[in-house]
């Protein structure tokens, strides 16, 4: 079987004799070139300062100490051949209806949109979502959070609200979002923090396309404001507020939900909610090498990111900053489109999907709603991946357990972007009480699908989608 790529030589960190300190990262979405975080320029900024705040770095990266207890300690991770494969009947295919990659292979986010308008009402909106910390070189002022909503102009199964991965905006789920639309659901879309069409968090044209957020729990916040703005919208239309909503989270998207429904246990909008290929634990380190035969470094990345991370490294504004991967969108795109085989991509299989992903990621916003004028995002900060380590910690943790409706996970088996085995603590932690709880979790394989399975082939996405929509149908009927 032919290995996805992992650009850019993931999972490896060097100390370099110049004191460059180079992290390198197997984030998700975008091809790139390490870039080197300069210890000298962090020197000059902070002055003495910068010393123990790398001291701390280390000790950070060191062995886990006495009394350290990772997050996941409490269930032991099934085994990854634990969970059974997709299967789709011919009847569950045909009670859905699921575009191909021919039929949107030409045509820009733009485009799908509109044809989306013929099926549903279009509001594009924004709020105010909590003013971001000010040691990062901002304000403080408040994150103009853009969103959509696609209302179904003949809606007779519910809604849906899509919750976007790293990196990704509205603009790259129009595909999604059409697909939803024909199935008969209102679907509603908004962009995290950082990305999309929503306010960078660093100053700086040159920081706009950074990969950062200063704490996971505001992504959180935004998705419950949004979340909220939607219940009042449908509360104006008493036949809408008697049906149900359901979640479609992707990657990160699947981390945020997860804390909502987790924090919130019973007291949730939701009726179910699909998590597909969600990060539980990001990878950092290369997982083709044994653990024992690993080097140092990364074992010591890895432990640090599975343990939640502590934090500390990453608390100068020189280091939190620093794109730890990539050399910004434009670079990222280059060393896509230079790949000998663009279907050999840690992404995705489709060539066509992943080409009109890049494009859609390029996409252009304009208006009061719009925090940004653009969807470029490339390579994550030190800072993103602290907390994304320490959110995912708590997202896959115990505090799991009191989720209350049921869960779908599907899970990738070529998926080099988030470990696997993460996903199966959740369900674990999910099912741990569920005798006492309704809904559980359910977790799915498809051997063959890569992180993308949102924008893989066909043969792997419609599947894909059709278990989706019929888990949410069976939640429907086995409601009380």
């Amino acid at each position: 079987m032919k290995q996805p790529v992992r650009p850019g030589g993931v999972g490896v960190v060097q100390w370099a004799a110049s004191t460059h300190l180079v992290p390198v990262l197997a984030m998700p979405m975008s091809a790139s070139i390490p870039l080197r975080v300069r210890v000298r320029s962090c020197w000059r900024s902070q002055g003495r300062f910068a010393l123990p705040a790398l001291a701390l770095a280390l000790l950070a990266l060191g062995p886990a100490r006495a009394g350290d207890v990772p997050a996941t300690a409490p269930v032991q991770a099934s085994p990854p051949s634990a969970w059974p494969e997709l299967q789709v009947s011919p009847a569950q295919a045909q009670a859905y209806t699921l575009s191909d990659e021919a039929r949107f292979a030409q045509s820009d986010w733009q485009a799908i949109e509109q044809a989306s308008m013929q099926l549903a009402e279009r509001r594009i909106g924004s709020f105010d979502g909590e003013p971001t910390g000010t040691r990062m070189g901002v304000s403080g002022q408040p994150v103009r959070i853009h969103f959509r909503f696609y209302t179904h102009r003949h809606e007779h199964r519910g809604a849906v609200i899509v919750v976007p991965g790293f990196t990704e905006g509205l603009s790259v789920y129009q595909e999604v979002i059409h697909d939803l639309l024909r199935n008969g659901y209102s679907v509603y879309i908004h962009d995290h923090r950082g990305q999309g069409f929503s306010s960078r968090l660093l100053g700086g044209e040159d920081q706009a396309d950074k990969g950062h957020v200063d704490r996971f729990d505001r992504l959180v916040a935004d998705f419950e404001h949004f979340t909220a703005l939607v219940r009042q919208a449908r509360a104006a239309d008493p036949v809408q507020a008697q049906r149900p909503i359901f979640l479609l989270a992707h990657s990160m998207g699947g981390a945020v939900v997860a804390l909502h429904l987790a924090r919130r246990g019973g007291d949730t909008p939701f009726a179910a909610a699909a998590l597909v290929t969600p990060m539980f634990e990001p990878t950092v380190a290369a997982r083709d090498v044994p653990q024992r035969k690993a080097p140092w470094a990364d074992r010591q990345l890895r432990q640090w990111c599975h343990s939640g991370a502590f934090g500390l490294p990453f608390s100068l504004p020189c280091l939190s900053a620093k794109r730890v991967r990539g050399d910004g969108f434009a670079a990222d795109l280059a060393a896509f489109e230079a790949l000998p085989d663009p279907a050999s991509a840690a992404l995705t299989h489709s060539v066509v999907r992943h080409r009109m992903r890049w494009f859609n990621r390029a996409g252009r916003c304009d208006g009061p709603d719009c925090g940004h004028g653009d969807a470029r995002v490339a390579g994550p900060t030190l800072q993103w991946v602290d907390q994304a380590c320490a959110g995912a910690a708590e997202a896959r943790g115990p505090g799991a357990a009191r989720i209350a409706v049921p869960v779908l996970v599907l899970q990738g088996g070529e998926d080099v972007i988030v470990e696997p085995e993460a996903q199966q603590v959740f369900c674990d932690h999910v099912n741990a009480r569920r005798q006492s709880l309704s809904g559980g979790c359910t977790g799915l394989r498809l051997p063959e699908a890569r992180h993308g399975l949102l924008v893989e082939t066909d043969r792997l996405r419609q599947p894909a989608l059709v278990r989706v929509l019929s888990f949410w149908d069976e939640a429907v009927r086995r409601a009380p």
